[in-house]
């Protein structure tokens, strides 16, 4: 059984992730700024795709601050939301118009605010 603390951890991390999506979409450069961890990295593989794309915090703030990625809504279907210590852990799914993404976002509890850390995606286009 949930303890308060794990429903008010999970409400929050998913008002959270929501939040973020929807300014990544914006292409809201310093709202993610401050959303994403120091540590942050990703890893992309796109269907058909020879190899798989990575990114550091800075490459993707780049991206978004360029137009190469956001700037599109998206549909966001959580499928799954679990706490393990400091860590949050969503799997989820999205889709725009032009592509689909499915993949894993790991957040890590900083200061009482959900940092994104890492993100392992398959995203196909559509």
């Amino acid at each position: 059984m949930e303890t308060i603390e794990e429903k008010d951890l999970k409400s929050s991390l998913e008002s959270d992730f929501l939040s973020l999506m929807g300014q990544i979409d914006k292409q809201n450069v310093s709202y993610v700024e401050e959303a994403l961890h120091k540590d942050y990295h990703d890893s992309v593989w796109i269907k058909g795709a020879s190899g798989v794309f990575s990114s550091t915090k800075d490459d993707y703030l780049g991206y978004l601050s360029k137009g190469k990625i956001g700037g599109m809504d998206r549909k966001v279907e959580i499928r799954n939301l679990e706490i393990l210590d400091q860590f949050g852990i969503i799997r989820s799914k999205l889709e725009s118009n032009v592509m689909k993404f499915d993949g894993g976002f790991t957040f890590f509890l900083e200061n009482n605010q959900w940092k994104l850390i890492k993100v392992v995606m398959v995203a196909e286009k559509k």
